[in-house]
């Protein structure tokens, strides 16, 4: 179960495309599978019963054709042994030459003429008469004596213990001669017609093994059907086919372990691990049974063909249908992947992008929707940004609401006077030059002032400080002449240069240090740059101070910066360099504008 639990788990973290593509393709595995396996297992049922219903008929019709035919033997040799002549030449014997003493090959004219007649057909080679006894006896051929004596007791024996009216058959490996075609002896005691129970000679008939074979090789049906004609001596009469079961003793084995009768028909077997049919008859009139063996292999075999074409088949529709359900599965989720596409585009905080068209269908509802959120998130941050940038100004208004321009106008020209009428110039300078910061400090509660007034505001605050620090600031400004009618936020320039002295020059051993002002303009964007020989600091301290913290001489500088984005957008700002032991750069960018 854990395989296919992993196997689940690693389908679930493949993209929506390989989902779709693996569901397509199981779609037409699944059937394809199925339609092979029952059409392949049903071929193989279809097969058998074929296999079996045919070689059944074959194997009974084959067994009909040898009784058939060893019949039509037996009946020749029976006309031939109660003929007149025959019982005649065997009867009164001494009366002829015996000129061949082994033993009589029927070459006589009359005995030739009733031989040779035309109940004799092509399946007899030859025909031997033998006298009961003496010289021209069977036992008195060489054929016979060069036979082992168990084996001449055997003859004896077989021809002894049937009865005189019946035949015996001898296969081709109990008579071995020297004849280049191998036969069968048909032997058959001749009866004494003035005794029937008592016999006269005896008729040895020779047919070809090869016609009992050819009958066989019929009922081979397939290449590895083994057939086997044997008799009840466990000797092969004829056989064909695979030699490994042309042993009776193998067969005999095989037929007891599988309790096979002749009347059994065919039979599903096991030998050696291996699968067969076989099928057993009996000879009617004879001592032979007839045995089949059908390898399963060879009634399956047109049945693998039909596998093989159908796995080809199967192989050749998946290697047309993997592109094209490839093809298909990245169609139907391409309007998918517009949509993630888009989404990753938003959310890298782009929301200024085109209205994504995408159908009419759910992904087309989904992606209308999701449009429609752009938009509205888009609005939201629009008048997130102008709220921020009012509260910011109201915040500005209520700090300049506080103090009251007038009354403090009024003071500090009050202390001026005093002081001149009293003849102290240090009073006077300081209050002047206070009434002048302040006058541009709160001005008439306007937002934006010229670069000019920015930087008269600057110098009345290091015309103060100098007051206070006996004129160790050096101020010196080089902004084009140009650039004083362009406009900016106000209270920029201030915050910068007050944070360059109080923690810059004022840091230095001699507190003595020069802050420089410049700017240019380029591409319509005014670049004013605040310069100071202080201390300096490392950068990773610079870049901090853009950062928003709590701390008090931070959070001024974020809050310009934060006044700059707010009021002409994330492009402009500041941005610091310093160097410690050298000095700082501040250098501020906003549009050109009048």
């Amino acid at each position: 179960m854990k395989p296919v639990q992993r196997l689940l788990e690693k389908i679930s973290k493949t993209s929506f495309v390989t989902k779709l593509f693996l569901s397509y393709l199981a779609i037409v595995l699944i059937p394809l599978f199925l339609l092979v396996t029952i059409n392949y297992y049903r071929s193989v049922m279809l097969s058998k019963e074929q296999a079996l219903y045919s070689n059944e008929k074959a194997l009974t019709q084959t067994a009909a054709f040898i009784e058939y035919k060893a019949s039509s033997i037996k009946n020749i040799i029976n006309v031939l042994i109660y003929d007149d002549t025959i019982q005649k030449v065997l009867t009164t014997s001494k009366q002829y030459d015996r000129e061949y003493i082994s033993n009589w090959i029927i070459q006589k004219t009359t005995a030739k003429n009733i031989i040779y007649n035309a109940y004799i057909s092509n399946d007899i080679n030859s025909l031997r008469l033998y006298t009961k006894d003496g010289a021209t006896s069977i036992e008195e051929t060489t054929e016979f004596k060069t036979l082992t004596p168990p084996m001449q007791d055997d003859f004896r024996q077989r021809l002894e213990q049937n009865n005189i009216q019946n035949s015996i058959w001898i296969p081709y490996s109990f008579f071995k001669t020297s004849q280049t075609e191998k036969h069968i002896s048909l032997v058959k005691r001749i009866p004494n017609l003035n005794s029937i129970n008592k016999y006269i000679g005896v008729i040895k008939a020779e047919i070809p093994q090869s016609i009992f074979e050819d009958i066989l090789n019929q009922t081979s049906t397939t290449v590895n059907t083994s057939v086997v004609l044997f008799n009840a001596y466990d000797e092969v009469i004829a056989s064909a086919g695979h030699n490994a079961f042309l042993n009776p003793a193998v067969l005999n084995k095989i037929i007891a372990e599988n309790t096979l009768s002749p009347s059994t028909g065919l039979k599903d077997i096991t030998y050696e691990n291996q699968h067969y049919l076989m099928g057993l008859r009996a000879i009617e009139n004879t001592d032979w049974r007839l045995a089949v063996l059908i390898p399963n292999s060879d009634i399956l075999a047109a049945t693998n063909i039909y596998r093989k074409q159908m796995l080809l088949i199967v192989l050749i529709l998946l290697i047309f249908s993997i592109p094209i359900i490839y093809f298909t599965s990245r169609s139907l989720t391409l309007r998918l992947r517009l949509l993630k596409h888009h989404m990753n585009a938003s959310a890298s905080g782009n929301f200024d992008i085109p209205p994504l068209q995408n159908g009419n269908d759910e992904i087309g509802d989904l992606t209308r929707n999701f449009n429609y959120m752009l938009t509205k998130i888009a609005m939201l941050l629009d008048e997130q940004y102008k709220l921020g940038y009012e509260i910011k100004n109201l915040e500005l208004k209520v700090l300049q609401s506080q103090i009251n321009p007038h009354f403090l106008y009024n003071t500090l020209d009050m202390i001026y006077w005093l002081a001149v009428k009293n003849k102290v110039p240090e009073i006077s300078s300081a209050a002047k030059a206070l009434g002048g910061f302040y006058k541009l400090s709160l001005g008439h509660g306007e937002d934006i002032v010229t670069i000019e007034k920015e930087l008269a505001h600057v110098e009345a605050y290091v015309s103060i400080q100098n007051m206070r620090f006996e004129n160790n600031i050096t101020l010196s400004i080089d902004v084009p002449e140009v650039l004083h009618s362009y406009t900016m936020i106000k209270i920029i320039l201030q915050p910068l240069v007050e944070n360059a002295i109080l923690h810059g020059i004022r840091e230095r051993e001699d507190g003595k240090g020069t802050i420089a002002i410049s700017g240019k303009i380029e591409d319509m964007t005014i670049t004013l740059v605040v310069s100071d020989n202080g201390i300096g600091m490392d950068q990773q301290q610079a870049d901090s101070l853009l950062a928003k913290n709590t701390e008090k001489n931070s959070y001024g500088i974020w809050n310009i910066n934060e006044r700059l984005h707010l009021h002409y957008g994330e492009p402009y700002g500041l941005s610091y360099k310093s160097v410690l032991n050298e000095g700082t750069q501040v250098t501020i960018t906003f549009p050109a504008v009048k």
